[in-house]
């Protein structure tokens, strides 16, 4: 991928672009919307340069003018004629691409065996699997080693498909958000299978006329089931629009690399889906009440008073063991989402210390023509990029409500990559271990402005200039390298020809760069004022520590490196606490919607542990009569309830917490900072769930102490 400034017909905007060969789109079978695809004297070096524009670029800065193509725009200075813009659509692991150009590798590049930068994509032949594909591969790799072991000693290499490429890693947490959903809808079952059971008991004695004037007991099955699939069949509807209006929020759980080919709709095939599940769980919470209902005994049944009906012992056993059910599964998402809240408290936890609702960051990327530093021209050019550096800190430390400002070649979780070879002064290489860290190039200011602390040595300073000694920072694992011994004060040099020896002069603390739950790596910090090579370390991110809402101070930020560099675009404005955010944000949405999810379960539950104990209560009037009667006191009575409703909420935790055991491991992958069986977790949501059963079993507890024996005792 590269970067371009785009310039020349409006506000500067920065680009990302892809170089592609010229039988990419074709590989794909992708056609531009108008205009064609690349030739193939197009993808040659010194070729005449040209660009496909993203249907997004064309309709947002073009206005879909379809005299684009023809035309030329300015990318980083360079003039490059449009052939052709893409499908609206259309997207290729990243979702943000505005330009196609040709990548037109030189023989040079072609023969670069130890730098892997490029994507390789392939069409397999018919009946051919990944499996195949991915040894014919190897075979390649170990013969391009075997011939040139100086360059690919270690080349490797790896088939991946392009479903797993692109949703492999969301599968997981989808797979746990389905087990929730699943396991709210068996609650949401269980739940309306007690009421209809309860409701089948009123009409024990209606039942009980039909089966006496001729109807059969698959009849009565069938009118029972035509009623709560009918039942289900309007749940189905109202969640079909509930789906609908959720599609902004279920959004962001499409991958990035799939966000613009993918839309959330109701079709044909969900529609279709969703009324199987609604037949389906029709008959799942409709056939055991009409089971139950239409086994009647018909001389009980209408000899039976009016005032009390009752469904026997096995209608209550069933009622109970859906209760029970409930509570298990209840306590399972509610321990799995208390686990997923843990984790992303955990992994926000990490970045407290940089306060990052304090700090702005934007990102000021230099073209290469006009900032080059790869030239005979390097000593200017290379002052030219640091003057731009140097001038924009300089004003936007004087803004009013800015504490201080710092430049970096990425803030953390940006850029997952960048790490350089290096070799330490004094030590032969081992063979196999191989030495590097992730290469950053800072301002003097760029850790206090950060908040990232300092465990020895000093910052870096204005002394740190390029006629000065070369000098770095390291993290802690990177000090790592030099066991037993002080870092401070050795040296180490970069993997590349004539590189000076770099003095340690500071250790800062370790914060992680490549995500939020990957390990920490090596970490080395450069002053920019001393690095002419590798300009693509070179910073583009600028951070400001502000003492009000950063995003207030945009405009003036924006201002200041206009005035500097005209022509200079600034992209990537967001809040740390905005890229922490997003960082988390598949964990976080899961975390919401799984803690949706057990709230809701929560609730079922507690209902039906409410509506079995009131039923309870009803069935039992007289015999809570008897008892008041014969000098039962009214605790005696809410002790009696309230035993019947521990047993059940004992039973479902026990249960639950077993269940809950098993399964939380298999969401092991997505938490941080906290084991999947974290007894601190499964204690609190136990208690939890069971204060809040508790609370809904007092209340028709209590209504049992109220009941009048007399009253209770005409009763029937």
């Amino acid at each position: 991928w590269k970067n371009f400034n785009l310039t020349g017909d409006g506000e500067p905007e920065r680009i990302l672009a892809h170089g592609v060969t010229a039988n990419f789109f074709p590989l794909l079978g992708i056609q531009p919307v108008i205009g064609r695809n690349f030739s193939v004297e197009e993808d040659k070096p010194g070729a005449v340069k040209v660009a496909i524009l993203s249907y997004g670029l064309w309709q947002g800065r073009y206005g879909g003018d379809r005299a684009i193509v023809g035309r030329d725009v300015l990318l980083n200075g360079e003039k490059y004629a449009v052939v052709g813009v893409m499908q609206p659509g259309f997207q290729f692991l990243q979702g943000d691409i505005g330009v196609w150009v040709p990548v037109a590798l030189n023989q040079q590049q072609l023969a670069d065996r130890d730098n892997h930068y490029l994507t390789i994509v392939a069409r397999t032949k018919p009946g051919v699997s990944v499996e195949q594909a991915q040894t014919d591969i190897l075979t390649i790799t170990q013969r391009i080693a075997h011939d040139y072991p100086d360059d690919a000693e270690n080349l490797k290499s790896a088939v991946v498909s392009m479903r797993e490429q692109l949703a492999g890693k969301v599968r997981q947490p989808l797979i746990v958000l389905l087990v929730a959903v699943g396991f709210v809808l068996l609650i949401a079952c269980a739940n309306i299978a007690g009421l209809l059971l309860s409701r089948a008991a009123a009409r024990r004695k209606e039942i009980a006329v039909r089966t006496a004037l001729g109807a059969s007991r698959i009849r009565i099955i069938r009118q029972l089931l035509t009623e709560s699939t009918l039942l289900a069949g309007v749940g189905g509807a109202l969640g079909l629009l509930v789906a609908v209006w959720s599609f902004t929020l279920l959004k962001q759980l499409i991958p990035a690399e799939m966000v613009l080919s993918t839309g959330l709709t109701i079709d044909l095939p969900v529609l279709g889906y969703a009324l199987v599940v609604s037949l389906l769980t029709g008959i799942a919470f409709g056939l055991a009440p009409a089971l139950q209902a239409s086994k009647i005994d018909l001389n009980q049944a209408l000899k039976q008073g009016g005032g009390r009906t009752s469904s026997g012992a096995a209608g209550h056993k069933v009622r109970s063991a859906f209760v029970v059910a409930e509570v298990a599964l209840a306590l399972v998402l509610l321990i799995g989402a208390g686990l997923m809240i843990r984790t992303v408290f955990n992994l926000r936890g990490q970045y407290s210390v940089f306060q990052p609702e304090k700090l702005l960051t934007l990102r000021t990327t230099l073209p290469d023509n006009k900032y080059r530093d790869l030239s005979e021209y390097v000593t200017k050019e290379h002052a030219r990029r640091v003057a731009f550096y140097d001038q924009v800190l300089e004003r936007v430390s004087a803004l009013p409500g800015v504490v201080s400002a710092g430049y970096t070649t990425s803030v953390p979780l940006a850029w997952k990559g960048g790490a350089n070879g290096f070799t330490i002064e004094g030590r032969q290489p081992e063979p196999g271990f191989v030495t590097n860290a992730i290469h950053r190039q800072i301002s003097a200011a760029y850790f206090q402005t950060m908040g990232i602390s300092l465990r020895a040595g000093r910052y870096f300073d204005d002394r740190d200039g390029q006629q000065s000694l070369p000098v770095a920072i390291v993290n802690e694992a990177m000090a790592q390298y030099w066991p037993n011994e002080d870092p401070l004060g050795k040296r180490f040099k970069l993997g590349v020809p004539n590189a000076p020896w770099v003095t340690i002069v500071g250790i800062v603390a370790d914060v992680r760069q490549m995500g939020m739950d990957v390990p920490v790596k090596a970490e080395m910090y450069l002053p920019y004022r001393q690095i002419s090579s590798h300009p693509w370390y070179g910073p583009r991110d600028l951070v400001v520590r502000t003492a009000r809402d950063p995003m207030n101070m945009v405009s003036a930020v924006r201002e200041v490196i206009r005035t500097v560099d005209p022509d200079q675009p600034v992209s990537n404005i967001a809040t740390m606490e905005e890229l922490l955010t997003k960082e988390t944000g598949s964990r976080r949405l899961g975390m919401i919607l799984l803690s949706g999810y057990a709230g809701l379960a929560l609730l079922l539950a507690s209902l039906g542990i409410y509506g079995v104990l009131s039923y309870l209560v009803v069935q039992q009037t007289p015999e809570i009569g008897v008892r008041l009667a014969l000098g039962a006191a009214p605790r005696d009575v809410l002790g009696l309830v309230l035993k019947k409703g521990a047993v059940l909420i004992a039973s479902g935790v026990g249960i639950g917490g077993i269940v809950a055991f098993a399964l939380t491991r298999l969401m092991a992958s997505l938490l941080f900072g906290v084991s999947a069986t974290d007894p601190v977790i499964f204690l609190g949501i136990s208690l939890l769930l069971t204060g809040v059963a508790l609370a809904a079993c007092f209340v028709p507890a209590r209504r049992a102490t109220k009941i009048d024996p007399m009253v209770a005792l005409r009763y029937e």
